[in-house]
């Protein structure tokens, strides 16, 4: 039975190595009809319904208020800020390049742990944290010339930001005392995290009537709502359940291939030498961290 769930967890990382990486590439086609904010506020809005939905034939138990403020607290980091922001800032910036910067978030968590929960940072990790960030600077530097480009700086700010508000909900959840199923927890969190993305788009005139979105854009919607948000989501809870945390971030690697590939074959976004120099010295910062920081 166990080598069974290893099994299934093998297959859990597969799904979440490689969908990750297409809903980048997904979600630039998708917004190009519907708007960032309100296509990830449709999109985690109708997962979380189906996730709750699913959770409560079979559990018949609701969230307590404690429970749901925590819910909406980690809803607004991670679903809102996070994945609206990212979705917001590929408008303007290549979509792999959205999910390289994604991959700071090792290196942001280490550095938040130690300046709020003054845990040491040793000197070798320090060193792979600054190999890490050189590799970005280095892939920064390949776009130099489109930072004269309408919105592309503020792109890469909104990428940023994301990686500060997912950081801020991973260390919330990490440190939260409450007992509460992950599985049932991600349903809630998407549906209050996809509500305040949809005020947002209401707010800030980010929406579009239903109606004039063509069929192509619904049809990109349903594999993020189903693929990147429901399956991904499960899979990933799935095999981190299963399998060594040092092999579930596997993932963190493939994801930015994968949007890449697809960015640069479908999309005809930039590739270079120096950008693929950039992506090599990142990924030896992701590594070494992972390898220096077991915890």
């Amino acid at each position: 039975m166990k080598i069974q769930h290893l099994h299934k967890g093998y297959w859990a990382l597969a799904a979440i190595s490689f969908f990750w990486g297409t809903t980048w590439f997904v979600s630039k086609l998708t917004i190009k009809d519907i708007p960032p904010l309100q296509m990830t506020g449709m999109r985690q809005s109708l997962a979380g319904c189906l996730m709750i939905a699913y959770f409560l034939m079979k559990t018949k138990k609701l969230p307590t208020l404690r429970e749901l403020a925590f819910h909406l607290l980690i809803g607004f980091l991670l679903i809102s800020c996070s994945n609206g922001l990212t979705t917001w800032a590929i408008k303007y910036i290549p979509s792999f390049l959205g999910a390289l910067i994604a991959c700071l978030m090792p290196f942001v968590l280490i550095l938040a742990n130690s300046f709020f929960f003054h845990e040491k940072v040793k000197p070798k990790l320090f060193i792979a944290l600054l190999i890490g960030f050189s590799g970005v600077a280095v892939l920064l530097l390949s776009f130099v010339s489109e930072f004269k480009a309408d919105h592309f700086v503020f792109g890469i700010v909104l990428s940023l930001i994301s990686v500060l508000t997912w950081t801020s909900g991973t260390l919330i959840s990490a440190k939260n005392k409450l007992q509460i199923n992950p599985f049932e927890g991600i349903g809630w969190q998407m549906l209050l995290g996809g509500i305040v993305l949809l005020i947002a788009s209401k707010i800030t005139g980010q929406n579009v009537p239903l109606h004039t979105i063509p069929l192509q854009a619904w049809i990109y919607f349903l594999y993020l709502t189903f693929i990147g948000s429901i399956l991904c989501f499960v899979c990933y809870l799935y095999a981190l359940k299963t399998l060594p945390l040092s092999m579930v971030s596997v993932y963190v690697y493939v994801n930015p291939i994968v949007a890449l590939l697809l960015g640069v074959v479908f999309l005809n976004e930039k590739i270079s030498l120096q950008i693929m120099i950039g992506i090599a010295i990142t990924f030896s910062g992701i590594y070494l961290v992972r390898q220096f920081n077991k915890k």
